[in-house]
Order: C-alpha cells, then sequence, then structure tokens
C-alpha cells in the first residue's frame, strides 16, 4: 500500500513539474511573438499616419530671393518646425531626415520642389524586427514655391 502512495506522489510532483516546464516554454515562445506583433502593428499604425502630412505642410510660405542650397535649407527646416506640430510621433525629426530637390525653377512663377522625410524608428524592438524599409518610414511629397526666386543658374 505504501508503494502505491509513494508512485501517486510522485506522479502528481511529475504532472506539475511537466505543467511549469511548458508554461515556461510557451512563454518564452509567445512573449516575443506578441512583441513583433505590437512592434509591426505600431509600424504601419505610424507610416499610415505620415501619408496625410503632405497637404498640411505649408512650405508655400517660403517666399523671397535664395541660392540653390539656402533654399533647400529653408524649406527644410520649415518642414521640420511644422511636422512636429501635424504628427506628435515625428516630433524627434532633425533637418537631416528632410531631403530637398529642386525639381525646376519656373521664372515669374516659382520653383518647384520635392520633399522626402525620412524619420527611423528608433528604440526597443524596432531595432531588432526587421521592418519595410529598414524600420524608417518614408514620405513623398511635390511642392510648388511661389514668389522664390533662384540666384544660382544651375540648381539641381
Amino acid at each position: 500500500m505504501q508503494d502505491l502512495t509513494v508512485s501517486r506522489s510522485r506522479r502528481a510532483s511529475e504532472e506539475g513539474a511537466v505543467a511549469v516546464e511548458a508554461a515556461l516554454v510557451i512563454a518564452a515562445l509567445l512573449v516575443p511573438l506578441l512583441l513583433g506583433v505590437v512592434t509591426w502593428g505600431d509600424y504601419f499604425f505610424r507610416a499610415q499616419r505620415v501619408d496625410t502630412l503632405a497637404p498640411g505642410v505649408p512650405v508655400g510660405g517660403v517666399a523671397g530671393e535664395f541660392t540653390c542650397q539656402g533654399l533647400k535649407d529653408r524649406v527644410a527646416s520649415t518642414v521640420v518646425d511644422v511636422v512636429g506640430d501635424l504628427d506628435a510621433s515625428l516630433v524627434g525629426i532633425e533637418v537631416s531626415d528632410v531631403t530637398v530637390s529642386v525639381v525646376e525653377v519656373l521664372p515669374d512663377v516659382g520653383v518647384v520642389v520635392d520633399i522626402h522625410i525620412e524619420t527611423p524608428l528608433v528604440g526597443g524592438l524596432a531595432s531588432l524586427i526587421p521592418l519595410p524599409g529598414g524600420g524608417s518610414i518614408v514620405t513623398d511629397f511635390s511642392q510648388r514655391l511661389e514668389d522664390v526666386t533662384v540666384t544660382d543658374a544651375v540648381c539641381t
């Protein structure tokens, strides 16, 4: 009778050990998966919101006479000043995240510029998980600047 009692207590302790091991294995597999899903969701949520920036950036307020590089710098700084107010998730962008290309100089009309904003996701799991575009959120748009004169003969 004693053998039967000892084997039942061993079986019960082994079942408890199996349950603990299963919980550890499941936690080790599911927690990273869950965090990865949350990181991907955050990336796509931010990427979707950034596409709405283009109409809200009032770079049309840039006016005057500029050198080619001076115009690019002025437009980039204007974009940085405005974008933080439009989207709180992009508050930390810097002038180096904004690339401005002069597409066309139209005498007596203005200048057409392409604006490219690339903001990297920083922190946490975003650096460990392969995200589209290396984890950077990118938006591109064109803008015609009226009342702008470029003093350089060639501006690209």
